[in-house]
């Protein structure tokens, strides 16, 4: 038996018939809501969330990331030019992302189809607000457009892209050729020169496009019908699928950046209501490669869901499974729950408690919990503790390995950070330890050798811990700070505090915070894959 894929995109037998109704649910669909940003790691639900959004609702449409021509921004020989020289293109990435969401908002509204009902909706809009000499500019932006809101989204990326190459290759002058022409004619320029071109391309990429499109935003929301959810029509358009490789990495996380502080200007917009799902550690590496663009995720906390689970919302979700489980394979009137199945304490546990225990309060991690019991259990009537244990060695070599992949992006030397807390050969140590036995040192070493990775902070520690002479304590600090960030340990600050873990309490802890008397617990998902020694 199997209680369904880790995956919701793949689950459509348990999905929405053993749906829980996270309050993060209720959230996501009242457009009166301001979260817009579901925010969760891997396994938590964002995808599960947006599928049954477009289940129940008619009105809404998912953008796929993949079909939207974001690499043809990616190929431009102009706009890469321009961001290798330092020039800031975060006007142009969020015109894009207004644009698009209008557009789409647009087709959704109106049910446009073909050539002939986007002139149409464009005639109207211009019958109802061509009076009003502060939407004349925002008029002439739909104008140009008039007759392609039904055309496919990479159509109309590509289209705006090459409008404002044109306009850069005339601003530019004689450099376009140049620019084109040699592979290397960045490196070839002055400082003096570098800020040149960069004013020149500023003249281009102006606020005036987004000036014109907040105008836009402003027309459609003065043509909803003012009801929203208070029994009108709302319209939900979702974006998933950040995490793929749908853009080079090269500009990937400043589009997500400005996909972000693009979404409030649409809360004016009563009938509308954006989704997009932003994985944690997406979110993380967006905050590292956008730091020195004044990017604060403080001015968007109102924006963002996060999906947290507790122990009652997944013991709800795992009896629904095995309920629904059980009656498909047996009879409409089986009425077994986990308890019935999960017969026997761990030791003196509850095996609920044992079980969640060893996860990140997280769906996913309980489903590959409970389905790796079943496999082990295969021919008997109930899962036994020595089972759960059996299952357990093989579940914490996966969550280890799910671990270091969900992770890659914005910590690559994760793996490397839990041989280093593992050498220590206990589930709980004081950090000091880490430091006397010189396994701070080895792994630091170890990481200075790699090749640099810019955005990863750990590689900086560890070239000032072995090439500046620096304090290992300042290394092993940075390490543990990012080691709580993934959820890999728990860190007990002071002797008269419980242990706290980035899933539970508070997502993450600066490395100055970190007394030098710390104690450190490995989350116990992971006692098994790294082979612990009892304390």
């Amino acid at each position: 038996m199997s209680i369904g894929s880790n995956a919701a995109e793949f689950d459509d037998e348990f999905l929405f018939e053993c749906f829980v109704h996270h309050p993060a649910v209720q959230r996501s669909i009242d457009p009166g809501h301001a979260g817009m940003i579901l925010d969760g790691r891997t396994g938590a639900g964002k995808t599960a969330i947006v599928r049954y959004i477009i289940n129940n609702n008619n009105h809404c449409h998912e953008l796929e990331p993949l079909n939207m021509a974001m690499n043809y921004v990616a190929n431009s020989d102009i706009l890469n030019f321009l961001h290798t020289i330092g020039a800031d293109l975060d006007l142009f990435f969020q015109t894009l992302w207004k644009h698009v969401l209008c557009i789409e908002y647009i087709r959704l509204r109106w049910d446009i189809t073909d050539e002939s009902s986007s002139r149409s909706i464009f005639d109207k809009l211009c019958d109802r607000f061509g009076g009003d000499p502060r939407k004349k500019k925002s008029l002439s932006y739909l104008k140009e457009w008039e007759s392609k809101f039904w055309i496919t989204m990479d159509q109309n990326i590509k289209e705006l892209t090459e409008k404002m190459e044109n306009k850069l290759e005339i601003e530019l002058g004689g450099e376009t050729h140049k620019i084109k022409s040699r592979g290397q004619y960045a490196k070839q320029l002055s400082t003096d020169k570098k800020s040149e071109l960069i004013s020149r391309a500023r003249k281009v990429i102006s606020a005036d496009q987004l000036a014109e499109l907040a105008g836009v935003i402003d027309i459609l929301s003065d043509n909803d019908d003012g009801k929203s959810y208070y029994g009108g029509r709302n319209y939900y358009i979702l974006i998933d699928k950040l995490d793929e490789h749908w853009v080079d990495t090269s500009i990937r996380f400043r589009l997500i950046r400005a996909l972000i502080e693009s979404l409030k200007a649409f809360r004016r917009i009563s009938n509308l209501k954006l989704i997009v799902c932003m994985r944690s550690d997406i979110l993380e590496r967006v905050l590292q490669e956008t730091k020195n663009l004044s990017f604060q995720r403080e001015k968007y906390e109102d924006y963002f869901l996060r999906i947290e689970w507790n122990k009652a919302l997944l013991t709800d979700l795992i009896n629904k499974i095995i309920r629904t489980l059980f009656r498909k394979q047996y009879s409409p009137s089986t009425n077994l729950e986990f308890t019935d199945v999960f017969a026997y304490n761990v030791g003196s546990v509850d095996p609920m408690d044992y079980m969640l225990d060893r996860t990140l309060m997280r769906p996913r991690d309980i489903i590959a919990f409970v389905n790796q019991c079943l496999k082990v259990s295969d021919g008997t009537y109930e899962i036994s503790a020595a089972k759960i244990k059996q299952a357990e060695k093989e579940y914490s070599r996966i969550r280890r390995d799910a671990l270091e992949q969900e992770w890659l992006s914005a910590f690559p030397t994760l793996k490397r950070l839990l041989d280093f807390v593992a050498s220590a050969k206990k589930e709980s140590f004081s950090i000091d330890k880490l430091v006397e036995d010189k396994s701070a040192e080895k792994c630091a070493l170890e990481i200075a050798a790699d090749p640099k990775i810019d955005f990863d902070p750990i590689h900086a520690a560890a070239i000032a811990y072995i090439e500046g002479g620096g304090e290992p304590m300042v290394f092993v600090k940075e390490a543990l700070s990012i080691l709580y960030r993934v959820g890999a340990i728990g860190v007990k600050l002071r002797t008269n505090e419980r242990i706290s873990y980035s899933h539970l309490d508070e997502p993450s802890i600066a490395p100055s915070v970190i007394p030098d008397a710390a104690r450190v617990r490995i989350h116990p998902m992971l006692h098994s894959a790294l082979a612990f020694s009892p304390i």
